[in-house]
């Protein structure tokens, strides 16, 4: 899995991520969340219009991230969730734990 900063500001941060995000990734994701939230932007954004496989190691690293950027205040939205990635977290009921945004709905400023 590759992860880029698509926006990063004191307000606002896009981390955008691209591949298969599996147990083998989630290590990864977690340093690289915690280094870019080190100065609390109250918005963070996670694009996942790239990623075309998640399982259940790359779902927890997600709550964990988000409770991380809950901890100092934050918000953080999932973005661009394709259809059976949508599917996945409607079934294991996370759609009501994770604010979800189509990238017209979570623009940069």
């Amino acid at each position: 899995m590759e992860i880029t900063r698509a926006v990063q500001t004191k307000a606002l941060l896009i981390l955008k991520l691209a591949g298969k995000f599996d147990l083998e990734q989630t290590e990864y994701f977690e340093k690289t969340l915690q280094e870019c939230t080190a100065e609390k932007p109250a918005r963070v954004g996670v694009d996942l219009v790239d990623v075309n496989f998640i399982d259940s190691s790359g779902m927890g690293a997600l709550i964990k991230g988000l409770n991380l950027v809950k901890a100092y205040g934050g918000e953080m939205t999932l973005i661009g969730l394709k259809p059976n990635l949508l599917n996945v977290f409607r079934l294991a009921r996370l759609d009501s734990f994770f604010k979800i945004a189509t990238p017209e709905e979570f623009p940069a400023p």
